[in-house]
Formats: C-alpha cells, structure tokens, sequence
C-alpha cells in the first residue's frame, strides 16, 4: 500500500499540514473546519497491531493539534475518532465542536445509537468471560 495509493505516504497536493517524528497531520475530505487526520508514520492495520510507543506519539500529537484547533476556531472542545478503513495507517479524526452543536454521536450512530446500528452482539466470547479475561 506505500507509495501514491497510501493517503499518509502520498498525501494530496495541499492536504499535508505537518509531518514529524510523531506522525502525520492531514485535511483529507473536512466535513467542518478544523477537522483533520492525525496518524501514524507506519502502516498498521489499526489499534490492535499499534506499538504502544506508536499509540502515544499519535494521541500525544492529537492533542497538540486539539488545543490549537481550539486555540485558532473557537471550539468548545474537539472529538477524537478512530474510525476509517481507507489505508493501513492507524489514524484518528479530530472534529471540533463548537456552541450550539449537537451531540457528535447521533452524526456517527444515526438516531438509534450503538445498538440500532451494530445490532446484536456477535461475539462467540459471553460478556462475561470477556469482562473476567479484561479485569486486572
């Protein structure tokens, strides 16, 4: 996936907006202002390959670029998503939310939330085996 085909290797012509040590900034299809990409340097498939090195630059830059999205529109605060299957680099959206918004939720889940749109559970783990396996 590297090269022209990858939007963090070959960003499009103006989308780049940063690209350090930590990772990569990007405007890629902003459904608002001051909402951007923030990923990973390497491909990753997604959260759980991430090296948690990796995790900490990307949520570390994340929240460098939030308090300046604030900073520069006004937002009342800004949303992180990691949400997207266009490529193979692990990245989070940040949507800023200013006065007057609605909830960001509905925008993703539609008007029947969580359940209305993931339906049942079709994990073969039972929740409970799941929370047990999880508790530390």
């Amino acid at each position: 996936m590297k090269g022209e085909d990858c939007i963090i290797c070959s960003p499009a012509p103006g989308s780049l907006l940063l690209r350090e040590s930590r990772g990569v900034v990007l405007l890629d299809d902003p459904v608002r202002v001051g909402h951007v990409l923030v990923g990973a340097s390497e491909h990753v498939d997604g959260l759980h390959t991430l090296p948690p090195a990796v995790a900490g630059d990307v949520l570390s830059l994340a929240a460098d670029m939030a308090a300046e999205i604030v900073g520069l529109t006004g937002a009342e605060k800004v949303y992180v998503a990691a949400v997207g299957d266009k490529d193979r680099h692990f990245h989070v959206h940040l949507v800023p939310r200013y006065a007057g918004d609605a909830g960001l939720g509905p925008h993703i889940f539609g008007s029947a939330g969580w359940v209305g749109t993931f339906g049942p559970d079709p994990s073969a783990v039972p929740a409970e085996d799941l929370h047990a396996r999880l508790s530390r």
